[in-house]
């Protein structure tokens, strides 16, 4: 297709907008409504252009280029209707900065009135400087307004976490809610009334909190003007630097833009062709960065106990400390806990330390307790042909989706947008969970199965799925007939009964898997983190088999993977996370070199007792030495993403206080101890043995690193496609008249190292409080129970506290808690799931009574 833009001759390969083909090829047309993750809108009318041929003014970015089409963008008639257009956006918008012949001298001397409360111009706006508004009024040369200017008078929205809501200076463009439906998926605004009372907002005009809002930012990020702003910017300067980084708070590996000023961060947004985000990003790496780095929790100086208290001293004596007590320790004696959270050039060092200054094959982390662990042992102890790589974007491809354990918004944002896309393009979604979630209302089906009937679920699944099908050929493959064998001991007329779900759902759902050509298979940390945890896997393997569909294993912290191949085929050889946590609480661990999570160290039977790590926490009480680490602004280094994608990153600012990369302490502190080996001048030094010494790291392209492109673990994918016979497991434990509730217990992941971020920002604890105890309505009316009561949780296995959350998006009979590393003891959730004798396991499944605390 050839088209003529302002005299020039363009190709296109594909159907584009005008709009789009004239920036591709740098022709310049001013427009507020367009977007380029958006569908077209014509709402502004800036980007109306001249087509021969055609009557009127066509607004380009609407418009599809056609075969032959000459178009003009900049002719006199077309600039004038432009400038009365926008004097007409302006007459509702506080223009008096932007018409003034002054402006480009006043940032500079009127920069701090902006503390004032009301917006009336660029120097009072939180997004002066970013406004694409002035952009437009700049390139249109307007200096004047000929039409009365209206005031909206509207009341600016405060009441919501994280970003305010001024309306008084928003052109209506509905970027915002675009976003929040095509994109997002939530849905949250909308237009509100008509006409010259159009506004955006919310239904009934209720908070962001209470409309289904993933307080993402996407809205903030798409807004042309100061509409919707960062609350955290308001009263700041303007940033003197940008730099990219890779965000460290969940597996998606999202890249991120971080602006600075003075060494300080200032905000971070979505890079706009971020190669797994694509310009979004979750409420952690958009609002939390900032308050992470700089937190008052942050430990800034090395110290070491003297008179049973912690004093601050230089590296030297800390190392020299650290080193003569732990030469004291070998083999059993000693475990090193690692953290997930790191970069794969630190867990190297942790591990390489372990082993050969520890002299311990005790080195744990929360990989074991992963759904990567989990399918890794499955693949290898069956000899099954599966891959732990994959590609984000071909979750939307698929024609079937099927989820199981995971919230995907919250846990897995970026996967939800892929699994959003497919659904908006016709794909059917199946979701297994006994909650209800969010994503729920974009499911043709939703099995509420009972807790812990998963693996009943699945196989009852296969055999709907299998009485449903004509034939598929499945006798081909290994294990069939002992597989469909093994179902005839399910019955039907008890699956009710037994999974909480009609047989009804079976069949309709078997019919939706029928149906589709292609699909993926999603399971996340719910499924897989209990003692049963294989066996739903391997039921849920057959259900995936029989479609001829794709597991997607989705890991949990942000280098997961990373720390996973670093393990090297280690993680068997040594204790586990949740043996580890037993064995320094039995005392059978002397001492513990703490690099990574394990809470709840105050009544722990140790001797000696190292922390490396970011935040101050309670375990401080307990520790022997403390070690400043570096967080992943000031450090180089690689992450590998949920996919197995690795992500080179480097340093925003510069350290602070005495600081340092984690490789740098451990390797420091190995010299200290005597051993050779650890001579590390950079992190560059460690990848490059990382990437002689690590089978998935052998053959990648430092180059391709280097330029930012598309680089993955290595891995061998052997094995054969093979049916596991249906085994029943051991239901989780039954409820009685001592404990009458089932406790469901969901991994959080809002956590940084030694941080539990619900505690430092107020504006995440008010979306999601680490220690809300959820409770049904009936329950709570049951117990007498109001949102925001303390109660005490009681189960065999211990006590822990929390606060009431009444939810409907849970059945009577079952209270929601959360499992969070760092949580303070006394709201801590850990000794009760690690209280099973499974080793790699967190029990999620607990019978508790509750009651109302103090």
């Amino acid at each position: 297709m050839k088209i003529i833009i302002d005299g020039k001759r363009i190709e296109l390969d594909d159907k584009k907008t005008i709009l789009e083909a004239a920036r591709e090829n740098g022709i310049s047309i001013p427009s507020l409504c367009d977007h380029q993750r958006l569908s077209p809108f014509a709402g502004c009318r800036l980007c109306i252009v001249q087509i021969k041929g055609r009557k009127g003014y066509p607004p380009s970015c609407s418009t599809y280029a056609e075969d032959g089409m000459e178009v003009k963008t900049k002719t006199p008639s077309l600039q004038r209707l432009r400038r009365e257009i926008l004097e007409l956006i302006l007459s509702e918008h506080p223009n008096a900065c932007l018409i003034c012949t002054e402006k480009e001298n006043c940032d500079e001397f009127k920069s701090t009135i902006r503390k004032v409360g009301e917006t009336t111009g660029c120097v009072l706006c939180p997004n002066n400087g970013h406004c694409e508004l002035q952009d437009v009024v700049d390139a249109l040369k307007v200096d004047k307004v000929r039409f009365p200017s209206v005031y909206r008078e509207l009341e600016i929205k405060k009441e919501d976490p994280f970003f305010d809501r001024n309306y008084n200076l928003c052109i209506l463009c509905g970027r915002c809610v675009r976003v929040c439906h095509e994109v997002r998926g939530a849905s949250t605004l909308s237009f509100t009334y008509r006409g010259s009372q159009a506004v955006v907002g919310t239904v009934l005009d209720r908070p962001h909190l209470e409309s289904g809002c993933q307080f993402c930012g996407a809205c903030v990020d798409v807004c042309p003007t100061g509409a919707l702003s960062e609350r955290a910017l308001k009263y700041e300067s303007l940033a003197d630097d940008t730099a990219a980084t890779i965000c460290p708070l969940c597996s998606m590996g999202c890249k991120l833009e971080v602006e600075s000023k003075d060494g300080r961060i200032l905000s971070s947004r979505p890079a706009p062709e971020g190669g797994v985000n694509r310009g979004q990003v979750c409420v952690k790496g958009r609002f939390m960065i900032k308050n992470l780095v700089h937190s008052p929790r942050r430990i800034l100086k090395p110290m070491i106990r003297k008179d049973k208290e912690l004093e601050e001293v230089t590296w030297d004596e800390a190392l020299d400390f650290v080193a003569c007590r732990l030469k004291k320790y070998k083999g059993k004696e000693v475990a090193l806990v690692a953290s997930s959270q790191v970069t794969c050039e630190d867990n190297f060092i942790l591990q390489k330390f372990s082993r050969a200054a520890l002299r311990t094959e005790n080195i744990a982390s929360p990989v074991s307790v992963s759904p990567l662990s989990t399918y890794r042992e499955l693949v290898q102890e069956q000899g099954l042909k599966a891959g732990l790589n994959f590609r984000i974007e071909d979750i939307s491809k698929a024609n079937v989706l099927f989820l199981s354990g995971a919230d995907l918004p919250v846990s897995h944002p970026i996967v939800w947008l892929e699994v959003l896309k497919a659904v908006k393009a016709g794909a059917k979604l199946v979701v297994a969970s006994p909650q209800e979630l969010s994503l729920n209302r974009y499911a043709s089906v939703w099995l509420r199965n009972k807790p812990g009937t998963e693996v009943a679920l699945f196989s009852y699944l296969s055999k709907a799925f299998l009485e449903s099908e004509e034939d598929g050929g499945h006798s081909r493959v290994e294990g069939f007939g002992s597989f469909k064998k093994s179902l005839d001991k399910l019955d039907f007329s008890q699956v009710a009964q037994t999974t909480g779900v009609p047989k009804e759902k079976f069949m309709q759902t078997a019919e939706l898997l029928l149906e589709g050509e292609t699909s993926a298979f999603l399971f996340g940390a719910g499924l897989t983190q209990n003692p049963w945890g294989a066996q739903n896997l391997a039921a849920l393997h057959n259900l995936a088999l029989l479609k001829s569909g794709r597991l997607y294993p989705l890991g949990l912290e942000n280098n997961l993977r990373g720390a996973f191949e670093m393990n090297n085929g280690h993680s068997d050889k040594g204790l586990s996370i949740d043996q580890v946590f037993r064995a320094v609480h039995s005392g059978s661990i002397k001492a513990l070199y703490l690099a990574g999570p394990l809470p709840d160290l105050q009544k722990a039977k140790i001797e000696f007792l190292v922390i490396q790590g970011s935040f101050m926490n309670d375990n401080m009480e307990k520790a022997d030495a403390v070690l400043p680490a570096a967080t992943f602004a000031e450090t180089d280094g690689t992450f590998v993403n949920v996919e197995g994608r690795i992500q080179k990153f480097q340093k925003v600012i510069g350290l602070s206080g005495e600081a340092q990369p984690d490789w740098w302490i451990t390797s420091r502190l190995a010299k200290k101890m005597g051993h050779e080996g650890f001579g590390y001048k950079n992190q560059a030094a460690v990848m490059k043995e990382i990437s002689r010494d690590i089978p998935g790291f052998s053959k990648i392209s430092n180059t391709k690193l280097d330029n930012d492109d598309e680089v993955f673990v290595h891995e061998e994918v052997k094995g054969k496609e093979k049916f596991i016979p249906f085994k029943p497991v051991l239901a989780p434990e039954e409820t009685g008249q001592k404990y009458p509730l089932l406790m469901s217990v969901d991994y959080n992941l809002d956590y940084y190292r030694n941080l539990a971020l619900t505690q430092e920002s107020k504006g995440l604890r008010m979306i999601r409080d680490s220690r809300w105890i959820k409770i049904s309505p009936e329950d709570a009316k049951r117990l007498k129970l109001n949102d925001g009561d303390t109660v005490v949780v009681d189960s065999v296995s211990g006590k822990t506290q929390g606060r009431v959350r009444i939810s409907g998006a849970l059945p009577k009979g079952v209270v929601g808690a959360n499992f969070l590393w760092n949580e303070d003891s006394d709201f801590s959730l850990v000794p009760l799931s690690f209280s099973s004798s499974f080793k790699n396991h967190i029990l999620n499944i607990i019978p508790v009574k509750i009651k109302r605390g103090k």
